[in-house]
């Protein structure tokens, strides 16, 4: 991958709101890496806006999508998925306050050539939607395996960015 000068080549986004229960996991996950501080590794909270989207992951070796989904899964069972826009309609219906969804924007950025070498997304399924800023016992449950899911996701990318 030729990466644009200054530009990490892994970007961790968490989607999401804070404000609306189990739609702050994403921002919730971002929290849970902050401890991480390998310059080659970007983690960014977003609303989801698939613009942003793209801008954020385009021209990425990997890009990791943190959401909240409703599937009719039980509440709190993570979803890990590749950015095949076929494997991702079962996930199509974010549950977050935003606009258009994950599936959305990898339906836009192959379009518009904009998409990351690799895409994985993890979704959680989630418990509740109401206000206020506190993740469902389900949802805060996931947080630590999501965590550590991407940790060896990035640990994996970098290692392998390093033998090229």
């Amino acid at each position: 991958m030729t990466e644009a000068a200054g530009r990490s080549p892994v970007a961790v986004i968490g989607l999401g709101n804070r404000m609306r229960s189990d739609d702050g996991l994403g921002p919730a996950v971002v929290d849970g890496l902050a401890d991480v501080t390998d310059d080659r590794v970007e983690l960014v909270v977003l609303d989801g806006d698939p613009t942003r989207l793209l801008a954020t992951w385009d021209r990425r070796a990997l890009a990791v999508v943190v959401d909240a989904v409703v599937s009719g899964a039980r509440p709190g069972t993570v979803h890990r998925v590749e950015g095949v826009p076929s494997r991702l309609e079962s996930h199509r219906r974010s549950a977050s306050s935003h606009a258009a969804g994950v599936a959305e924007a990898v339906d836009l950025g192959r379009v518009l050539g904009r998409m990351p070498e690799r895409l994985v997304v993890f979704g959680v399924e989630v418990a509740s939607l109401a206000l206020g800023p506190e993740l469902s016992p389900e949802v805060m449950a996931a947080v630590p395996d999501v965590v550590d899911r991407i940790r060896q996701a990035v640990a994996g990318e970098l290692a392998g960015s390093r033998s090229r």
